[in-house]
């Protein structure tokens, strides 16, 4: 399963919805990317107006903010032409029922302080600066050329957190165990006939995917592609 692909055209992003029969609620999978074009936003919030419940991320914390802010200084550059989720397509400004399932923001802090901190001096300051690199030397390419994300994990996936274990926990373990726990909960509280979105980052799609398919026997009955951005810029 592949849940977001980079290729010459540009980057695109799969829609998936998995079905375990009639008795049970369908589940739709948005793996988001979080900076794309206003086309990409809009049409995910045509999607959603299908659902009847969002299973959100986010976590409330200026180190969060600090750490998301490279691609929110590139998002300045007009010759990029793209836009931040949280700006494009705000949860706030959704009709469905909210389940916020993402780690709280005592639960961020905690994870925060143990790790090193020569790692949070390189996280805090260096989003930023890398931010700046992108606003004036980055192009849709530049940004593109790593996005892509499969179910089963690449080498690169494992080397990123392979000498940090403590931003693996902070950034992957600990907000997956919360997902995991909050789609569970959803799959087996919902009535027959509902649809639960689950709009959250594409690398934590991974562990949903394998719960959803393994645990509750759900099978992929659609999915389509939703181009995030072109490289015609």
């Amino acid at each position: 399963m592949q849940f977001i692909e980079n290729s010459i055209i540009g980057v695109r992003a799969a829609c998936i919805r998995l079905s375990a029969g009639p008795e049970a609620p369908d589940v739709c999978l948005f793996p988001m990317i979080h900076i794309g074009s206003s086309a990409y936003y809009a049409e995910v919030r045509r999607r959603l107006s299908t659902c009847d419940v969002v299973l959100f991320e986010g976590v409330r914390s200026f180190r969060a903010w600090m750490i998301t802010r490279a691609y929110s200084i590139a998002t300045h550059n007009k010759r990029l032409g793209l836009v931040q989720q949280r700006h494009a397509l705000p949860v706030a400004t959704l009709s469905q029922r909210k389940i916020h399932a993402d780690v709280s923001t005592d639960q961020f802090h905690a994870a925060w302080a143990d790790i090193p901190w020569y790692q949070r001096a390189l996280l805090f300051f260096g989003a930023p600066l890398f931010g700046l690199w992108l606003y004036f030397t980055g192009t849709r390419q530049s940004i593109g050329r790593r996005l892509n994300t499969e179910e089963v994990e690449l080498n690169r996936d494992f080397e990123r957190f392979e000498l940090r274990p403590e931003l693996e926990k902070m950034f992957a373990t600990t907000r997956d165990l919360r997902l995991v726990d909050e789609v569970a909960k959803a799959v087996e509280t919902s009535g027959v006939g509902t649809r639960i979105a689950v709009l959250y980052g594409a690398a934590h799609m991974r562990i949903v995917s394998r719960l959803l398919t393994g645990k509750y026997r759900y099978r992929v009955v659609e999915s389509e592609w939703i181009m995030v951005f072109d490289y015609q810029e």
